[in-house]
């Protein structure tokens, strides 16, 4: 679908109406001249909507009639001053049926704003008729010598506002008309934002960044990389995260910006119904390969699979014991996730993070003689992603074809999700009734118990924390040191942290947000969890 802006539909005519006090309502002027005649417009037949009953009067009205469409503001000024104690006036634009008016409408609501104060202070149009036949008799009426000229005044607008989309016509030497046309886009859909999605940029933010900008604006931009998600750009930014949830919906709007999902080994994607595009759409097979692959000389293919510490930990049996089978095996991928991320994005930092197309990448990076993916590798690649294979396992099964293609995993997955090749299967943990109690529902249960300090029990979940705590305290065995900076967190999760924990159990929030809201990898949060009580993770 073409979303490009094709311009504003032209103005017809133009035509300035009054009500005279003995000739009723007529047209004064009109620009082009006679165009309502060479039309076959007939004023008598709209001449009580043109200038119409005081009830009908300031405020916007739109009239079809024939093969047009008539915008106007009609205008009606009380004064004694006047034969009939009022002035009704009414600048008149006419489109053709199908025209989209509404670019146009704030501009003549404000046009006919702008003359009823000024025929209220110096009665300006009245007074250009240059009769007294709107004035009671005897009133004493200084027609003035002015330039302004209502016929010239529609000429500049005719003209203006059809060439340029703007006007700026003087009317004396305090006022002016100002006048700006502007699309009118889509009201914006409910975009559902969450702090765990990741933002990206499809445009150079700096090339359209403005220093008169919201000043959280300004102070998120540098921080939107396709990397960092809404939770750390509020933190880097020092920002309140709904006031940034606010700036990337903006951002959204104007389709600067598009959402994604945190990339981690540890993620499921699957094809979806889509994939097919990838061969019937040349133009993607091709923004594919010029956007997923590494620039010359890149080591993050290089970059072991897992360390030697996370392999010694997967063969512990003490790491099956103290952690739920229901784990993903992301623990062992995380160190080489975390620091993939970071060498691919300072590696593409001018051209990953400005757009999507191949087009710019081109153009800061240039791949003379550098061999792209062919399009059936890339193909196989996305199809060989399944529903049970998380990235890290998908990767080790391709890890040869990804290194002899040079291939940046993290894009080629952003790219697949964002052109809808592949879906990201979300993961929820669900605690077993059994043997999980939420002590926040017990606290809600009681809120209207009055106890006295007594009365007063240890929370729930603290005491089975301590209760775990306490038993993996008298293990000793030496290889268990090496878990204590994955286990070894929870015994430090504060008290708010534990009602955030168990707010997001009780609400079924996906893995992504709870590792958001406690800023814990997904490994640590797998480990509070289990020692908590059995639960068991969906793909959905």
């Amino acid at each position: 679908m073409n979303t490009q802006f094709e311009g504003f539909e032209p103005i017809h005519t133009i035509f300035f109406s009054i009500f005279h006090p003995t000739e009723g309502s007529k047209v004064c002027y009109q620009f082009p001249p006679e165009n309502l005649q060479a039309y076959n417009i007939n004023f008598d037949s709209i001449k009580n909507f043109v200038i119409p009953k005081p009830q009908l009067c300031h405020r916007l009205l739109t009239l079809e009639y024939k093969n047009y469409r008539l915008v106007s503001y009609p205008v009606n000024v009380s004064s004694s001053s006047y034969a009939r104690n009022f002035f009704s006036f009414n600048f008149v634009f006419i489109f053709s049926y199908d025209c989209q008016t509404l670019p146009y409408e704030p501009a003549i609501e404000r046009l006919g704003k702008m003359f009823k104060t000024l025929e209220e202070q110096s009665q300006i149009l009245s007074k250009s008729q240059r009769t007294s036949a709107f004035f009671k008799d005897g009133e004493d009426v200084d027609f003035v010598d002015t330039k302004f000229s209502i016929q010239d005044l529609l000429m500049r607008l005719y003209q203006d506002l059809n060439n340029y989309s703007e006007c700026l016509i003087p009317i004396d030497e305090g006022n002016e008309i100002n006048i700006k046309i502007f699309p009118v886009l889509k009201p914006p859909t409910s975009v559902q934002i969450s702090i765990e999605d990741v933002p990206l940029s499809i445009v150079n933010l700096d090339k359209i960044v403005d220093l008169n900008w919201d000043p959280t604006m300004l102070s998120i931009l540098p921080f939107i990389d396709g990397v960092n998600s809404i939770t750390n750009i509020s933190h880097l930014s020092d920002s309140d995260p709904n006031l940034v949830i606010e700036c990337i919906k903006h951002l959204i709007y104007y389709n600067c910006v598009i959402i994604t999902d945190i990339f981690q080994f540890s993620n499921i994607y699957a094809p979806s119904s889509l994939i097919n595009n990838f061969l019937r759409d040349p133009m993607i097979a091709f923004n594919c390969q010029s956007y997923v692959v590494l620039p010359p000389g890149s080591k993050i293919n290089d970059l072991p699979l897992a360390s030697e510490q996370d392999d010694e930990i997967n063969n512990s049996d003490m790491t099956q014991k103290a952690l739920s089978s229901s784990r993903s095996s992301f623990s062992s991928y995380f160190s080489h996730k975390s620091a993939y991320a970071r060498v691919s994005e300072t590696a593409h930092h001018h051209q990953s993070t400005s757009t999507l197309s191949s087009s710019e990448g081109q153009q800061d990076n240039p791949r003379q003689g550098q061999v792209l993916p062919s399009k059936c590798t890339l193909f196989d690649l996305y199809r060989s992603l399944n529903y049970g294979c998380t990235v890290e396992a998908w990767y080790k099964q391709n890890f040869s074809t990804i290194k002899e293609n040079h291939i940046d995993v993290r894009k080629f997955i952003k790219f697949g999700v964002i052109n809808k090749i592949i879906y990201r299967v979300h993961q929820y943990p669900i605690m077993e009734h059994k043997t999980f109690k939420s002590p926040l529902l017990s606290d809600r249960q009681n809120d209207k118990i009055v106890l006295s300090t007594s009365d007063i029990k240890f929370d729930v979940g603290d005491r089975i924390l301590n209760s775990i705590y306490n038993k993996l305290s008298k293990v000793t065995f030496d290889r268990d040191k090496k878990l204590e900076s994955k286990i070894g967190n929870s015994r430090n999760l504060g008290e708010s942290e534990k009602n955030i924990l168990f707010n997001a159990l009780e609400r079924h929030e996906s893995f992504d947000r709870i590792c958001s809201k406690l800023g814990k990898s997904k490994n640590e949060v797998e480990s509070i969890i289990s020692e908590i009580g059995e639960y068991m993770t969906i793909n959905s």
